[in-house]
């Protein structure tokens, strides 16, 4: 098993395959960005040339202020309702408190994190 595993013939790193075109064209198009922003100031064309170049620490850099313009600007947040826990009547005050407490901690908690996940990696999906 562990020959099978360690052979990286078998095996390509789709992540890095399946996401170069994405990255490619983020890094080109926040470049080009960048030209057309500064192209009428003179002291910033001598350093157009150096951006053809750029090592990967800086086309991450570049990649973090790309802001695509095709993507609809208009935020799509929207109420989510969570629904409460039905309340027991057999059961105490306390009790009930208790249970909300638990039914707060193991449910819906997890479920508002998943949901802010989702808005917050939604500016970034297609």
């Amino acid at each position: 098993m562990a020959m099978i595993v360690n052979n990286n013939d078998k095996f390509r790193n789709v992540a890095r395959e399946e996401t170069r075109p994405m990255r490619e064209y983020m890094i080109t198009e926040s470049i080009q960005q960048y030209k057309d922003f500064y192209e009428g100031d003179e002291e910033e064309t001598e350093f157009f040339e150096y951006l053809n170049n750029l090592p990967n620490r800086d086309k991450i850099r570049f990649m973090e202020i790309f802001e695509d313009h095709t993507v609809d600007k208009f935020d799509y947040k929207r109420l989510e309702s969570i629904p409460k826990r039905e309340h027991n009547p057999e059961l105490n005050f306390f009790k009930n408190l208790a249970f909300d407490l638990i039914d707060f901690r193991d449910r819906v908690r997890p479920i508002s994190t998943d949901i802010t996940k989702v808005e917050a990696a939604a500016k970034y999906q297609k």
